[in-house]
């Protein structure tokens, strides 16, 4: 999970929006969703500009936007079947809260390398978006976070017990659906779950640690965010019987776009406005996640050694405001700019060895999208 997705999703979406009309002027903003939408049904992807769908291709857009809505409705009746009420509401409270299915689109992008209409791209991205929907009935009992998505948390709507167990029910949906798919997505969806809690159990041990390391800390958002967005590229391919090739170049192609993306939002959230995040900057160093910017001027930032007397004692208030100007005052922010560029260099490179066509550009225009998101230049990245 990102720290970002803990906010309103149009918003966010908005933010994805500008990626795919940065040579052109935006068509449209996302609309606000409704109680009535929320309590309804979920969000309604036929009104919004998808991620990576402003493409000039309307045929591409068009029938992704069909399988979203399919997904849409195939992931409610993945839920509806729980036998208690109390799980049947629990279960669909962040679904219906809204969300950008961002796996779910790459999986079903990322099937347009085989055949994009096989069957199977359907349940196989219900069970990547149920897994990530799990990890933040999780996260959010972890992060001892009151709001998801613009709703009160889970945890906070009902109790961290009920939020757990709803994430474990989740991640077991994900299996079913998944297991009617074959033995080898079953166990790439667990070797997933396993790699995200093994990247959640070392941002647990690492929380407030002045001494972390930056390898230490990409190595945590390799497995936190890439390995279920790389997973997605990987299943989407798979599933449409893409060229083993293909299948591998995508999933590469998934991790670094993860990274990338957990990056530009380390980034956001501390050089953004409250109003550009849809809430307060400065989150991940209030709870003590000290991100790769932060890591950097706590190295060599002048003022390294009062930054560190800031983190150590806890950060908020006036200590939030000069922990913020001591990262930004340096050259901490263009240093992980560079690791975003670096990322989504190797991102566009391994996709440009795909056969072109509309699905390769809207890949790479979102690859791109991530460096325009953060303020980081254009990408001369090539892959290794």
């Amino acid at each position: 999970m990102t720290t970002s997705e803990r906010t309103d999703p149009d918003l966010h979406g908005r933010l994805f929006v500008n990626a795919f009309t940065w040579s052109a002027r935006v068509r449209k903003a996302l609309p606000e969703r409704s109680d009535v939408e929320a309590r309804e049904g979920g969000p309604n992807l036929s009104r919004r500009v998808i991620p990576g769908l402003e493409s000039p291709d309307p045929v591409l857009e068009s029938e992704v936007r069909t399988r979203l809505d399919r997904v849409e409705e195939a992931l409610r009746k993945a839920l509806e079947e729980a036998d208690s009420e109390l799980l049947s509401a629990t279960a669909t409270y962040l679904l219906a809260a809204g969300g950008k299915r961002f796996r779910p689109m790459l999986a079903l992008l990322s099937g347009y390398f085989g055949d994009p209409t096989d069957p199977r791209l359907i349940p196989a991205s219900v069970s990547l978006e149920l897994v990530h929907v799990a990890t933040l009935y999780h996260d959010d009992v972890i992060d001892e976070a009151d709001s998801r998505h613009g709703v009160p948390a889970a945890n906070v709507r009902w109790d961290n017990t009920v939020a757990i167990l709803t994430g474990d029910y989740l991640f077991a949906r994900a299996s079913e659906v998944g297991a009617d798919l074959g033995p080898d997505v079953c166990r790439i969806l667990a070797q997933t779950i396993a790699v995200l809690c093994d990247g959640q159990i070392r941002e647990v041990d690492a929380a407030r640690r002045l001494d972390r390391t930056e390898a230490s800390y990409l190595e945590v958002i390799r497995r936190k965010t890439g390995a279920l967005i790389a997973a997605s590229c990987r299943l989407g391919a798979m599933m449409s019987d893409a060229p083993a090739e293909h299948v591998d170049i995508l999933e590469a192609f998934g991790e670094s776009l993860g990274l990338a993306f957990q990056l530009s939002d380390d980034i956001m959230d501390l050089t953004a406005s409250q109003l550009e995040l849809g809430k307060e900057p400065g989150v991940d160093l209030k709870e003590g996640v000290f991100t790769l910017p932060v890591l950097h001027a706590l190295e060599h930032s002048p003022h390294r050694e009062e930054l560190g007397r800031i983190l150590a004692t806890g950060v908020h208030g006036e200590l939030l405001d000069r922990a913020l100007e001591i990262v930004a005052d340096g050259d901490s922010i263009e240093h992980a700019r560079k690791a975003v560029r670096d990322e989504v260099g190797r991102a566009v490179a391994l996709v440009e060895r795909l056969p072109e066509g509309p699905a390769q550009h809207a890949l790479v225009q979102l690859a791109r999208f991530l460096s325009a998101r953060c303020g980081a230049d254009e990408v001369r990245g090539k892959a290794p």
